[in-house]
Parts: C-alpha cells; structure tokens; sequence
C-alpha cells in the first residue's frame, strides 16, 4: 500500500519511516509519459500524465527497497554517479509542488547538482 504526501507530517512520515533514505542507492528508474498526442504540425505533450517511479535500496535499514511514484512531473533528473544517498529532502515549494532531493538544500542550483523531482504528488512504500 502507498502512502500519499500531501502534508508536511507525510513528510516527516515519509523521512522517519525510510530513516531518510541515509546509506542509500537509486536502484531503478521508469519515466512513463501517456501524454503525448498528435496535433496539427506537431506533438502536445501533457504533464499529467508522467509519472517517475524510483527503487531505492536502503542499506540503513536492513536493505529495504523503498519505491517512490511522482506524477504530473514538473521537472527532474536522476543522476547516477554510484555515489550513496546520504540523505534526502522533500519540501513543498511556493507552486505547491513536491520537491524531492537527494540531498539536503538551501536553494535551487544546490539541489540541481543531483538528483530530484519536482512534482504535483508523490506517493511511496518499502517494497
């Protein structure tokens, strides 16, 4: 079963819960877009029907995978340089969306220097 974010104790929730993904590695990534429709001249794409599911082995608590489903994606990039997720930050930002990093931040070039998501929602379980 998912557990939905849409406060900022689903955050809280969510950190505590996955011991915020300390001593973690993104394991898979799907990028679904539904979205996209033929036009006159052209393609429109429609952001809300993305959707990008991450697998996440959590190593800080007993190799559990965590998956996370963001949907109606803003913006994102997923960076894999090997390197483990030390922790993880999930705010909402002034457009209401969910902000997920792989990292803590202070501003947007911060988090743009790894991997993150931003989208409408976002739901997670530890698989």
């Amino acid at each position: 079963m998912f557990n939905s974010i849409k406060t900022a104790e689903d955050i809280m929730c969510f950190l505590d819960k996955t011991n915020s993904l300390h001593d973690s590695y993104i394991i898979k990534v799907e990028y679904i877009n539904d979205g996209i429709a033929k036009i006159e001249n052209g393609h429109y794409f429609n952001p809300e029907q993305t959707k990008l599911i991450l697998k996440i082995l959590v190593t800080s608590i007993y190799d559990s995978v965590v998956e996370i489903e963001f949907e109606n994606l803003a913006e994102w990039q997923i960076k894999d340089n090997q390197w483990e997720i030390t922790d993880t930050s999930v705010i909402f930002n002034k457009q209401k969306y969910i902000v997920w990093s792989d990292d803590n931040f202070v501003d947007t070039d911060e988090f743009k220097k790894g991997s993150y998501v931003i989208a409408k929602s976002m739901k997670w379980r530890i698989v």
